[in-house]
């Protein structure tokens, strides 16, 4: 019975590889392309603020996810913000000065996932701790009521 259980869940954890990585990769690529749309319809309306559109993105990839596809939320996005908004358009060379906003959005978004996923570890190690002390107290009151 024991094995039949460890079968059980090496086959549930088969899911996990390489099909479940390339789905997220695909999550998050949608995700980028209705930042664009959502972009292009700011501009439409005079209101333009493309690195901001796309920070929620990576920030929900970092906390939902983790780190490795927060980083490609900031490749998606950045590809979409060199392509589709920065003059000129396509993957053409951009001026200085959009490179430059460009690398502060990338360094904003790293820096961003940092902060995420510190909170992510301390979180983790809080409840490793928590479950620990759950476990001291049980004990403890287990042998305060055998003295009895």
């Amino acid at each position: 019975m024991g094995s039949e259980k460890k079968h059980k869940d090496i086959a549930m954890n088969q899911g996990h590889g390489f099909s479940h990585s390339v789905a997220r990769a695909t999550l998050i690529a949608a995700c980028v392309g209705c930042c664009v749309g959502v972009e292009m319809v700011l501009e439409a309306v005079n209101t333009s603020a493309p690195y901001l559109v796309f920070l929620p993105v990576v920030a929900g990839a970092c906390a939902l996810s983790g780190v490795g596809a927060a980083m490609w939320a900031i490749l998606f996005s950045a590809l979409s913000l060199w392509y589709f908004f920065l003059p000129p358009y396509g993957f053409s060379l951009p001026g200085y000065a959009d490179l430059a906003h460009l690398s502060v959005f990338v360094g904003v978004a790293l820096f961003v996932c940092w902060v995420i996923d510190g909170l992510r570890r301390a979180n983790d190690a809080l409840t490793r701790d928590n479950v620990v002390l759950g476990c001291k107290i049980s004990t403890l009151l287990t042998r305060a009521r055998t003295q009895r």
